[in-house]
């Protein structure tokens, strides 16, 4: 019960952020914050690497999934051969 009271907790501190970051960020940059300077800094060096784990997720998904048609494809198949007899 703790945990999921952290875990709720820490979702919507967490999406408060990025609420209040989405409204005040404009702002922000036009007076030069060091702070939104730090977190673009941030976001700019992360992009690339968590767009590549999406890509990859992306592939191993589309294999895994491919694999499963190709299963049910073999298994419908021998079921309808096993019917024809």
């Amino acid at each position: 019960m703790l945990t999921t009271l952290l875990v709720t907790f820490a979702v919507t501190v967490g999406l408060a952020l990025v609420v209040l970051l989405s409204v005040a960020a404009p702002t922000l940059r036009r007076r030069g914050s060091r702070t939104m300077a730090r977190i673009d800094a941030t976001a700019e060096r992360l992009l690339p690497v968590l767009r590549h784990h999406r890509d990859r997720a992306a592939a191993q998904l589309a294999q895994r999934l491919e694999a499963q048609r190709h299963a049910h494809r073999a298994a419908r198949d021998d079921h309808g051969a096993a019917q024809a007899r």
